[in-house]
């Protein structure tokens, strides 16, 4: 009997394995495809673009990104735009190396069609190849068009950032009730406000932030530049940001962030503004979550315009023409060797010179190095003395290509009576056309 009973639920184990892996074989063979949508040779200097993909064969359930050749595709948005006019916003930071795919994108139950893809990137140099990859079942593949459109399905539970479209078309964060961030270190920036830091960011100002609800206004001022972009960075606490109005010179406002969570040693994405603007001034209202670690930190920055440091940009308007390319802190043992990258700009500058703010240093050596590889050294070893100058000194060649960056061999000198304060001195590379 107990022979028996062994032998027949042998046979059904049996039988359910078979029956699983044949049930497994058929879900794979009738199931979801990934299929490439579409595959673009991307400058990876842009900071945005469109992938039309209306042309795609059958609707789709989610997409992917893949890095298919190139370096680092650093994406901070990735807008999904339907044939219906729905749109989804994948606002999360997707950094994907060669041969690297994004996890799904607004998974939905049914197949929708896809207009187009619209990436935001941080700015890299050279070239890659980008491929939009889709979800497709077998009623996505025999889907057409001319049909009627693609269903709509409420998206899946997993997470995703919904958001309206401002009357300019620009995503409006000020209704998304949250900002996307990524990790920054606890160092709180050391550039004087109004100055360009490192990777060309300009720092508007600084403020610490107490236990209660807290309003304050960040001044700007035209003579600082023209921005397209601006981002937030919290060190110390948690805020939560009740609201963040720019304040145009023109007088007109643009609300950008409403009751949103921002945790401590973090920065948001670039959030875009209302075009290419003189900013008067930023207002903040907002509050620090209690904690025993006391108040929060927060600094703004922003990005300069398209152009400001072109040739025949508005930046040469201003400063007797000179514009300021980027700064870094000095340190006061040996030589700190600084690599200042610079904004975008179209080249030309023929003239570059050194500022010092707060302390003396000793500059030994600058280094302009070109985006087409070229570079030009400057030997220097030579006192600045804070508020001083070196330079300005020519640049060789009558039309220079764009500079990507410039290394600076300097340190802070430890014995400056006139030195401000005890912190280390800021040096600010400026160049005219």
């Amino acid at each position: 009997m107990f022979r028996r009973l062994v032998v027949a639920l042998s046979v059904i184990v049996a039988t359910g394995v078979f029956v699983s892996a044949e049930a497994r074989k058929k879900r794979t063979y009738s199931g979801d495809q990934l299929v490439v949508i579409s595959e673009q040779d991307i400058d990876l200097g842009l900071d945005k673009y469109t992938i039309d993909v209306s042309k795609a064969k059958g609707a789709y359930k989610g997409i992917r990104v893949r890095n298919a050749s190139g370096r680092l595709f650093d994406l901070s948005r990735v807008q999904v735009v339907y044939s219906d006019g729905s749109v989804h916003n994948e606002d999360r930071q997707i950094d994907m190396w060669q041969g690297e795919r994004s996890r799904l994108i607004n998974p939905t139950g049914d197949s929708r069609f896809v207009d187009q893809i619209n990436i935001v990137q941080t700015p890299g140099n050279g070239r890659g190849r980008l491929q939009v990859l889709g979800v497709q079942d077998e009623d996505g593949r025999s889907m057409d068009r001319t049909g009627g459109g693609g269903r709509y399905s409420a998206p899946s539970t997993a997470p995703t950032t919904t958001t309206t479209t401002t009357p300019t078309g620009r995503p409006d964060e000020a209704l998304s009730g949250a900002v996307p961030v990524k990790p920054t270190t606890e160092a709180p920036t050391t550039a004087a406000p109004g100055a360009a830091t490192a990777g060309g960011d300009v720092l508007f100002g600084a403020q610490y932030v107490g236990f209660g609800v807290d309003r304050d206004v960040i001044r700007v001022g035209n003579e600082i530049g023209k921005f397209d972009k601006i981002r937030l960075r919290v060190l110390d606490n948690d805020i939560h940001i009740n609201e963040i109005k720019v304040v145009y010179a023109n007088g007109e406002t643009d609300a950008l962030a409403v009751n949103a969570d921002i945790p401590k040693n973090s920065r948001t994405n670039w959030i875009d503004l209302k075009g290419d603007r003189f900013i008067k001034e930023i207002q903040m209202v907002y509050k620090s979550k209690p904690s025993f670690k006391g108040q929060a930190r927060i600094e703004v920055f922003g990005q300069y315009a398209d152009g400001w440091l072109g040739p025949q940009g508005e930046g040469r308007k201003y400063n007797q023409g000179w514009v300021l390319l980027g700064a870094q802190t000095a340190g006061f043992v040996g030589f700190d060797k600084d690599v200042i990258p610079v904004g975008r700009n179209e080249g030309g500058f023929r003239k570059i010179r050194v500022t010092v703010r707060d302390r003396a240093i000793t500059l030994n050596e600058v280094n302009v190095i070109f985006t087409d590889g070229s570079q030009e050294m400057i030997p220097v070893r030579t006192r600045v003395d804070a508020g001083g100058t070196y330079g300005p000194v020519d640049l060789k060649g009558e039309k220079r290509a764009s500079i990507d960056r410039i290394e600076a061999k300097y340190r802070s000198r430890f014995f400056d009576a006139s030195a401000r304060g005890k912190g280390a001195a800021i040096v600010e590379v400026w160049g005219q056309h």
